[in-house]
């Protein structure tokens, strides 16, 4: 099948700006402005739950409405004790392995928004017995050194117990230019396709309302997902949200980066609907955008919420395939995001009453 040819570049600027945000579980509101800036001028509404999930309203020719939903926490910490040496305990927020983090770059956030950088401790080799050595520390016994000296310092600094603490990354592209690296793309970047599609939306007015929300708190159990769709009501929803790429090795190669759409047929905590998938995926072949499906026995995304609200919501998960997740540099492709977006914005500015009408009665 031929690939589809971009017609436009995506909006790296953008891209990098709400990636770099800081914003972990309960702690959104730096990400949710950034979107707002690139999205408010291409929507009708803005709304929030109380939360934190931020609602860009697109009204259509029908009351009838379409969500579609990113989430925008990524994994990081709380400061969770200073002790008299100014050395910082940290409080894991999200899934994190403890091997991907000795001497790595932390930034804590104040309370004023002042930006305290500090390095994740390690300690040398040398020295080390070997059975010490193949040990991975507990995210519990890691500790950030900010360099300060003493427990006044580190509070004169401003650092407070709580203060939220994320993983300091760059934004680049490798090979070809076509893989992104940054932090948080789990789920800045099912967030970013969101405001795109959103953005697309500034000239059209779609048959269906259209309401694209970024979600927080789903990295400690899709809390905003379901606060946010008692706000939208939704009749229809399509989560956005990255899966584990399996094109490395020892992988199974089942999932691959660069192949186009990537639908998810069940999870952990959603199966999806068969109609709209099967829709979907017609849409990606209309335009010549090849689809991969995805299966996952554990884990789950904001449909595992959003299906269940009210009497039910026709649900489906896009996923985009990203490798090195929860760390501080995962990869997504160029091509799987502008294929997402392409068959998203091609969704919801020809999906109508009679498509949605057929849907409910394809159960």
């Amino acid at each position: 099948m031929a690939h589809h040819i971009w017609n436009e570049t995506l909006d790296y600027q953008m891209m990098q700006e709400v990636a770099l945000a800081d914003g972990i579980a309960g702690n959104e509101k730096e990400v949710s402005r950034v979107l707002k800036r690139y999205v408010a001028d291409s929507v009708d509404e803005i709304s929030y739950d109380h939360l934190g999930s931020i609602a860009f309203k697109k009204q259509g020719h029908s009351e009838k409405t379409i969500m579609i939903a990113g989430h925008i926490d990524e994994v990081g910490f709380l400061v969770k004790h200073i002790d008299d040496q100014g050395y910082i305990k940290l409080h894991p927020v999200g899934g994190w392995w403890g091997h991907v983090l000795p001497s790595k770059p932390l930034v804590i956030t104040t309370a004023s928004g002042k930006k305290i950088m500090g390095i994740v401790g390690s300690q040398p080799p040398h020295g080390m017995k070997p059975e010490v050595r193949k040990q991975v520390i507990e995210v519990g016994d890691l500790f950030l050194d900010c360099g300060f000296s003493s427990l006044q310092e580190a509070l004169d600094a401003g650092v407070q117990y709580g203060d939220m603490v994320t993983p300091h990354s760059e934004f680049f592209s490798l090979g070809d230019g076509s893989m992104l690296a940054t932090k948080a793309w789990d789920d800045r970047i099912g967030a970013l396709i969101m405001a795109q599609v959103m953005r697309n939306l500034k000239e059209v007015k779609p048959h269906l309302t259209v309401v694209g929300v970024g979600t927080v708190q789903e990295e400690v159990g899709l809390r905003g997902a379901k606060t946010a769709a008692a706000l939208v009501k939704p009749d229809v929803a399509i989560t956005l949200d990255v899966t584990i790429a399996t094109d490395i090795p020892k992988g199974d190669k089942r999932i691959k980066m660069g192949h186009g759409v990537t639908l998810e047929i069940a999870d952990a905590s959603h199966f999806a609907h068969r109609g709209l998938l099967q829709h979907v995926a017609s849409i990606a072949q209309s335009l010549n955008i090849d689809v991969q499906y995805e299966m996952l026995s554990a884990g789950g995304t904001d449909s595992g919420e959003i299906h269940k609200s009210g009497t039910g919501v026709i649900a489906i998960t896009m996923s985009i395939p990203s490798r090195y997740i929860h760390s501080h540099y995962a990869l997504v492709h160029h091509k799987d995001v502008k294929a997402t977006i392409d068959v998203l914005t091609h969704f919801v500015t020809h999906f109508s009453e009679e498509d949605l009408k057929t849907l409910a009665l394809n159960q």
